[in-house]
């Protein structure tokens, strides 16, 4: 009589790896990201001559106040709720 082989035990799938959620971020700490990069992006436009600088300033300005907006922050607002 032949002798059978056992079947073979199928492998475990590999469980894929979990993903990360994105880390949540308060207002607080966004608000002080955007004012960081106005802050750099002024401070790099000393580096330029006169004439430059105030394009490059009138720019960084235009973002900082574009990004607050996205926020649903109002100019003056972000001074508010850090007092209270």
């Amino acid at each position: 009589m032949p002798e059978t082989k056992p079947p073979k035990k199928k492998r475990a799938a590999k469980p894929k790896p979990v993903e990360k959620a994105p880390a949540k971020v308060g207002k607080a700490t966004q608000l002080a990201a955007i004012q960081d990069r106005y802050r750099r992006a002024l401070i790099t436009a000393l580096d330029h001559p006169h004439r430059a600088q105030g394009d490059r300033i009138r720019a960084a300005l235009a973002a900082l106040l574009a990004e607050k907006a996205a926020l649903g922050v109002k100019d003056g607002e972000e001074a508010a709720e850090a007092s209270e």
